[in-house]
């Protein structure tokens, strides 16, 4: 699918509970599990392409602010991708040679409170002198929502009025929190691109 970017990324969900409440229910959740999504452009030839760079900063993006993410999970997840690059083909950029593609990692992470109720009351419609009116106890929780995308942009081929192509991405929900292990994000990485086979070139 051609798509087109300005400053515009799509985002899924992996939902984590951030409290000790129970998780909201399962029509109103997603599941904890990861889940990868990849679409990529089908009339593109990547046997076009030969070189690739890839930032080395990944920005994470709330509903507050925009903050620059650092530690190992970061470092795993852009060696990974590195790594998968140049097994399918490509070279990476050095110095300031301009590579033919660019592929750049954000994380969406959104954070939402909900309340629910139990499945019983307290109180009785009539006690002694009068009416005394049942008491339903309210419990307040909160879960964050959050995935990773991976962006792959045409800089070789570059679209009208500055905009760029995009040639592949991965949604890749629930990567990069704190609930899950090095192994578990450069796994995540890997699936993103046993997806995608299309995505390589024999032009080197």
């Amino acid at each position: 699918m051609k798509t087109k970017i300005m400053l515009v990324l799509f985002a899924s969900a992996a939902i984590f509970l951030a409290s000790c409440s129970k998780y909201p229910p399962t029509s109103d959740r997603l599941l904890e599990d990861f889940a990868i999504a990849t679409q990529y452009d089908v009339k593109a030839d990547f046997n076009n392409y030969q070189t690739y760079g890839l930032s080395d900063k990944v920005y994470k993006v709330t509903d507050k602010d925009t903050t620059l993410m650092t530690g190992a999970g970061v470092t795993a997840a852009l060696n990974e991708i590195d790594k998968y690059m140049q097994l399918r083909g490509f070279v990476k950029a050095t110095g300031e040679n301009k590579p033919d593609l660019g592929i750049t990692v954000t994380y969406y992470q959104n954070t939402y409170v909900y309340a629910y109720y139990p499945d019983y009351w307290w109180g009785y419609p009539y006690y002694g002198y009068g009416w005394y009116y049942p008491y339903y106890p309210t419990y307040y929780s909160s879960y964050t929502a959050g995935a990773a995308n991976i962006v792959l942009a045409d800089l070789k081929y570059p679209a009208p009025n500055n905009q760029l192509y995009i040639r592949w991405n991965a949604f890749i929900r629930g990567l990069l929190t704190g609930n899950h292990t090095e192994a578990d994000i450069t796994g995540a990485v890997d699936q993103a691109f046993i997806q995608t086979p299309q995505l390589a070139t024999t032009a080197n």
